[in-house]
């Protein structure tokens, strides 16, 4: 099975490479930036959204959250609705504070990262974990609400 392939927004809008994949990779990056709510600056910090991905498993909805570098005590997770809201900050250290960079690609300060929920997700069951700079939260499903499979006959054609 081929591994999952990242969306590149950007080759929706140009589909056409000009100058080659090396170019094409950053102007791709500076494209999500741009399109991505997480790319003003305030008060001399990029404001930035963690990357998440979710899944069914085992009876339950499992979002991951990619956090490094952030303090298991400076996250927060609430339910709103039919949304899941993460929120928190990553502090730069006393260190990092006031060096001159040639290059900065992480960013500090607050993040906040809104996520639409499944119906039959039981909100009051949740559940987080924060191991090695990855969040995960593990909610219960309704056996109602479970994805299920659904047995497809191929019929042969002559």
């Amino acid at each position: 099975m081929d591994g999952l392939t990242k969306w590149r927004p950007s080759r929706e809008l140009i589909p056409w490479r000009p100058f080659g994949m090396g170019w094409d990779r950053d102007f791709e990056e500076f494209v999500e930036d741009f399109l991505e709510p997480a790319s003003t600056e305030t008060l001399g910090f990029r404001r930035w959204t963690p990357r998440v991905e979710s899944y069914h498993k085992n009876g339950s909805y499992v979002i991951k959250a990619d956090l490094p570098g952030v303090n298991p005590k400076d996250i927060h997770i609430m339910v709103e609705g039919d949304y899941l809201i993460l929120q928190g900050e990553r502090k730069m250290d006393r260190e990092t504070k006031g060096r001159d960079f040639s290059r900065r690609e992480v960013f500090y300060g607050n993040f906040q990262r809104s996520m639409p929920i499944p119906r039959g997700l039981r909100a009051e069951a949740i559940k987080a974990r924060y191991h090695e700079g990855v969040l995960e939260i593990t909610a219960p499903m309704e056996k109602t609400h479970l994805p299920r499979e659904v047995k497809v006959e191929v019929e042969k054609t002559a």
